[in-house]
């Protein structure tokens, strides 16, 4: 009997434990847990921007791949000369008058320059006085008697083709004197590291419609006009209502700083007529800066000085990123602006 007993208990422990187990192994549809829920998500933080790579230009604040010498060269303005080579690719660019009222262009070169620039024409005493406050290599074919002896009294880094300075060559489609060329790499291969930059501010494109959508520049020889692209936000260059290309791409030159400085012009009086712009002093400005104009002036105490330009409340001026085009003009009578 006591046998029994014990089978019995023994079975009904037995069975408890069975039915135990099993009430643990079933789940209901709603007592389901996918596979990971309830620990704790792991959230990849995201990928900061990729920075731009490359060196920053100190002339336009734009990241470039490839930097060479800095270079100022006298590039021809004349029909003649048109279309040039290598504008369209210039950090900076100055046009200033030569004799006889003809527009000529210094153009200064840094980051990812073009191979070869022209027509280069010749030297004179204020585009040197410019070239010298960069510390820029000066390049051109000749000058007048004046340019020729601040060449060694400004102690310019000077490359000219008629002292026989490497890397100019002829373009027998052209005729003389705007047939010739400079190739960069060949002219500047074995020059010592050059430079003294601005401390230039730059801001990003203020987008949208400009305070004014043309500008008109009137010299002798030609006439100037800027018409503001808001898909570029730049300024589209033209040369007497035409569209102002390079030769090389057949692209407009397109500009995102357009500088208006005012210069004292006096006529030197001898045979060439040959003429002096007061670029050591200072005088107004006016800018148009990516579609955004304000008034200020410019000031340049010496030969070695930076030339500034300034606001009204006498604050440097911040630049749009990009190039930027410095149109050295006598008086207000030749600059227009409306839209």
């Amino acid at each position: 009997m006591l046998g029994l007993k014990r089978l019995l208990l023994m079975g009904l422990v037995l069975l408890l434990v069975f039915v135990l187990s099993g009430c643990g192994s079933k789940e209901s549809e709603g007592d389901k847990v996918s596979p990971g829920e309830g620990q704790p998500v792991v959230t990849q933080p995201e990928s900061p921007p990729q920075e731009e790579q490359g060196e920053l230009n100190p002339l336009t604040g734009e990241k470039v791949t490839r930097t060479g010498k800095l270079v100022a060269v006298m590039v021809d303005n004349l029909p003649a000369a048109r279309p040039q080579t290598g504008l369209i690719d210039a950090d900076v660019v100055y046009e200033i008058e030569a004799e006889g009222q003809i527009a000529r262009f210094m153009a200064l070169f840094y980051g990812e320059p073009p191979e070869n620039v022209g027509p280069v024409r010749s030297a004179r005493p204020y585009y040197m006085a410019l070239a010298k406050e960069w510390d820029a290599y000066y390049a051109h074919v000749g000058g007048s008697d004046d340019a020729f002896a601040k060449v060694k009294e400004w102690k310019i880094r000077d490359v000219d083709d008629t002292r026989g300075h490497p890397g100019f060559w002829v373009d027998n489609t052209r005729k003389r004197p705007n047939s010739t060329y400079l190739n960069l790499d060949k002219a500047l291969s074995n020059k010592p590291e050059n430079g003294s930059f601005k401390d230039w501010q730059f801001v990003d494109p203020p987008g949208g419609a400009p305070d004014y959508r043309q500008i008109r520049i009137r010299y002798l020889d030609n006439r100037v006009k800027y018409v503001f692209d808001e898909g570029q936000q730049a300024y589209l260059r033209y040369i007497f209502d035409e569209p102002h290309t390079d030769r090389e791409t057949k692209e407009q030159i397109a500009v995102r700083n357009v500088i208006i400085q005012y210069a004292r012009h006096r006529n030197l009086n001898d045979a060439l007529k040959h003429i002096d712009v007061e670029v050591i002093g200072e005088g107004p400005a006016e800018y148009f800066l990516g579609g955004k104009y304000m008034r200020g002036t410019w000031k340049k105490k010496d030969l070695n000085a930076h030339t500034q330009f300034l606001a009204e409340d006498g604050t440097p001026v911040k630049l749009v990123r990009g190039n930027t085009y410095i149109q050295v003009v006598r008086s207000p009578a030749m600059v227009e602006k409306d839209n």
